[in-house]
C-alpha cells in the first residue's frame, strides 16, 4: 500500500477492460481526395473521444522504403509482413493520427480471405495495431466486399455534392450489399452549397434506388452523429473459440482403470 506510485485504487485500474482493435470499412469515391476529407473529419470527431485513430488508405500505394520502428514512413503491407511492428495506434510526431498507404496491403489481406476466409483476413489487419485503436480501412467497395464478405459488417459510403455522385454511391452499394455487408450512406455536404440542397437531392436519389432496387432501408449518417455510430459499428476480430481439456466425449463409455498394488 505504502509502495511507491502505487495505491489502493490500482489494481481496480489494471482491471479496467481495453477494447481490442477495431476497423470501420470506408467505400473510396470516384474522387479519393473528397473521400479523404471525410475520414479526416471523422477522425478529428473520434480522437476527440480519446480514441487512437489509424487510417488506411488502400487509394495511396507502399513506398518499397523501409522507415522507422514507430510506424511512419510505413505502409499497410510493410506492417503486415513484419512481425515486429505491433501496438501501432498513437502517432509519435505532431500528427493526430496515423496514416499509413495500403493499397498493396489491402490486396493481400484480399487473398488472404480468399484462401483462408474473411476472418484470418481481418485478425491478420488488426494484429499489429494497439489495443483500442480504431481503424479507417479507407478502399473500393470491390475490395472491401472481398475482404469482409458474409461478415456483416458495416462499411461506410461518402456521398459527395457531385453529379455523378449518387451514380457511384449506389454502385458501392449493391456491391457491398451484395457480399453480405451492411453498407450506411454518409452525405458529405459541400461548404459552398449553404443550403445543402444538392446533396439532400442526391440522397434521396441513392436511398430510393436501394429501397427500389434491392429491397433494402439504406441507413444515412447524418454528420452530427458519426462519432458515436461510428464506435458502434466498428468490427473487431472474432475471438477465437477455446476447447475445454481434456475434450468430453459422449460417444465411447470410459474405460474403468484396476489398479494393483503390490504390498511387502
Amino acid at each position: 500500500m505504502f509502495e511507491f506510485s502505487f495505491d489502493q485504487a490500482a489494481g481496480l485500474r489494471s482491471a479496467i477492460p481495453v477494447a481490442p482493435a477495431r476497423v470501420l470499412p470506408v467505400a473510396a469515391t470516384a474522387q479519393p481526395a473528397r473521400g479523404y476529407e471525410l475520414l479526416c473529419n471523422l477522425a478529428s470527431r473520434l480522437t476527440h473521444e480519446d480514441l487512437q485513430v489509424v487510417i488506411v488508405d488502400a487509394s495511396a500505394k507502399e513506398s518499397e522504403l523501409r522507415g522507422g520502428a514507430d510506424g511512419r514512413h510505413l505502409g499497410l503491407l510493410q506492417v503486415l509482413r513484419d512481425p515486429s511492428m505491433a501496438g501501432l495506434g498513437r502517432p509519435v510526431d505532431e500528427a493526430d493520427w496515423l496514416v499509413l498507404p495500403g493499397a498493396r496491403g489491402l490486396q493481400a489481406l484480399v487473398n488472404t480471405a480468399a484462401a483462408a476466409g474473411p476472418e484470418v483476413a481481418l485478425s491478420r489487419l488488426l494484429v499489429p495495431f494497439a489495443a483500442g485503436t480504431l481503424v479507417l480501412l479507407y478502399g473500393a467497395a470491390a475490395s472491401l466486399s472481398a475482404l469482409l464478405k458474409g461478415s456483416d459488417a458495416q462499411a461506410l459510403v461518402p456521398l459527395l455534392a457531385q453529379p455523378q455522385a449518387s451514380i457511384d454511391a449506389y454502385g458501392s452499394v449493391k456491391l457491398l450489399h451484395s457480399a453480405g455487408l451492411r453498407p450506411a450512406l454518409v452525405p458529405l455536404a459541400d461548404a459552398a452549397d449553404g443550403a445543402g440542397a444538392d446533396i439532400h437531392r442526391l440522397e434521396e436519389t441513392v436511398l430510393d434506388c436501394a429501397r427500389r432496387h434491392l429491397g433494402l432501408q439504406l441507413p444515412s449518417w447524418p454528420e452530427s452523429t458519426w462519432a458515436h455510430r461510428a464506435l458502434e459499428a466498428a468490427l473487431m476480430a472474432p475471438q477465437r473459440q477455446v476447447q475445454p481439456y481434456p475434450p468430453h466425449s459422449v460417444d465411447k463409455p470410459s474405460r474403468r482403470v484396476h489398479a494393483h498394488f503390490s504390498w511387502s
